[in-house]
């Protein structure tokens, strides 16, 4: 019958292409070879879409159709341009159980990834991972992992990548990894099943290892970057304390003629500052030691020079005078109170001072005692907290600033006064 012909030589090319790691599907002009008719093709294969065995992806509806990007279109909608449609515009692909009749599936267990894409899952399809994931690449000094707010990529270094004694088992590379969360706002790895695909079958399993049990959504911004290939509108609050302080600089640099933060070194964002880590007491630490060196490093002594003492003069019980130097967190307390007339010096303390002080402290313990690591989500609230309480700080900072006559003519986003700012 045509139609086991063609449902034969659809699934037949399928499943070969999946040996390259290619899933593709069949243009359907090509099966004329099987079926000359056109309107004859047109009705078997409306048939066998009908019945369950086949999909088809079009190109009027994805930007390439020679892959199984998204799920399927809803049958009646397959239907109707599978009528309308040229036939060179779109493509046909085996349903799973056409699949499962057909592939000894026991040569797939190691590629777990690999064998959801053989059986016809989208190749925009994700897997949701435990943030333990990601660490094994973050401490291998072999791999590259880059890290932005929502998302991030890890690779291979082109050292090891050519190196010929390297095993090409751990030849690995996620060109995308994003964020998503459950219901509680625990945040997970999001890969999709594309390029956990392009693993070799030890990282495979080894990343099935850490699959999450739980119900877990994409985060929206890395949904709108990589599926609806639109720009973020909110920006992280991680990111929004970053841009305080540069209109910090910026502004004191115009008021004062002298930058009240050193300049930021351009780059990647430390993991250290990301939400890709396990919520344990080591990976705090290392959040709160990477915040403390972003902010109260960033402080320019010189900065006060003129302004405001530098150093203090204490006595000691043997009558001796001791010289210290002060902190710059002390220097920035002392110099804004003198500088600007706060309504209130003790709420000017509780919302600009303390977060920044608090940083310092939390930094202290993992910097000068040895603590035992532990694990509690607890620890997402605490950074989330944290993050928030410094944001507020700088940007009381930043706002006061902007009232001064000297600084009228710089401009400040809309964005980091209206609510667009996302915590995570």
């Amino acid at each position: 019958m045509p139609s086991d012909h063609l449902l034969n030589a659809i699934t037949s090319s399928f499943i070969a292409s999946t040996e390259r790691d290619g899933f593709n599907g069949v243009i359907a002009s090509t099966l004329s070879r099987i079926e000359e008719e056109p309107e004859r093709l047109r009705n078997v294969l409306a048939g066998l879409i009908t019945d369950g065995s086949i999909t088809a992806v079009f190109a009027r509806t994805s930007v390439n159709m020679h892959i199984k990007r998204f799920p399927d279109l809803p049958i009646p909608r397959q239907l109707e341009l599978l009528r309308s449609e040229d036939l060179a515009d779109f493509s046909l692909y085996p349903t799973e159980a056409e699949v499962r009749r057909r592939v000894d599936l026991s040569a797939w267990h190691d590629r777990p990834f690999s064998k959801a894409l053989l059986l016809a899952e989208p190749q925009l399809a994700f897997r949701a991972f435990d943030m333990g994931a990601l660490e094994r690449y973050v401490s291998d000094p072999r791999y590259k992992v880059h890290f932005a707010d929502y998302m991030g990529r890890m690779s291979i270094t082109d050292d090891f990548f050519t190196s010929e004694q390297h095993p090409e088992r751990d030849k690995v590379s996620l060109q995308t990894f994003g964020l998503g969360f459950d219901a509680q706002r625990t945040p997970y790895t999001i890969v999709f099943l594309r390029y956990l695909a392009g693993l070799s079958a030890e990282h495979q399993q080894y990343w099935n290892s850490y699959l999450a049990s739980n119900d877990v959504r994409m985060s929206e911004p890395y949904y709108r970057s990589s599926i609806e290939g639109e720009f973020w509108k909110n920006r992280s609050v991680r990111y929004a304390i970053t841009e305080e302080m540069r209109l910090i600089r910026t502004l004191s640099e115009a008021i004062w003629g002298q930058s009240l933060f050193r300049a930021s070194t351009e780059g990647d964002i430390p993991i250290g500052l990301t939400s890709f880590l396990r919520p344990t007491a080591e990976n705090f630490n290392r959040f709160v030691m990477a915040l403390d060196k972003l902010l109260s490093e960033s402080i320019d002594a010189s900065f006060f020079i003129g302004k405001c003492p530098l150093e203090t003069e204490e006595t000691r019980s043997d009558g001796k005078t001791v010289v210290a130097r002060k902190g710059t967190l002390a220097l920035l307390e002392e110099w804004l109170l003198q500088e600007i007339v706060w309504d209130d010096p003790n709420a000017f303390r509780e919302m600009v001072i303390k977060p920044l002080r608090q940083v310092r402290r939390l930094r202290q313990t993992p910097a000068h005692t040895f603590t035992t690591d532990d694990f509690s989500t607890e620890y997402y609230d605490k950074r989330n907290r944290l993050l928030w309480a410094v944001f507020n700080s700088l940007s009381n900072i930043r706002a006061t600033f902007a009232k001064h006559p000297l600084a009228g003519h710089i401009e400040i986003p809309n964005w980091l006064n209206n609510d667009r700012i996302d915590v995570f």
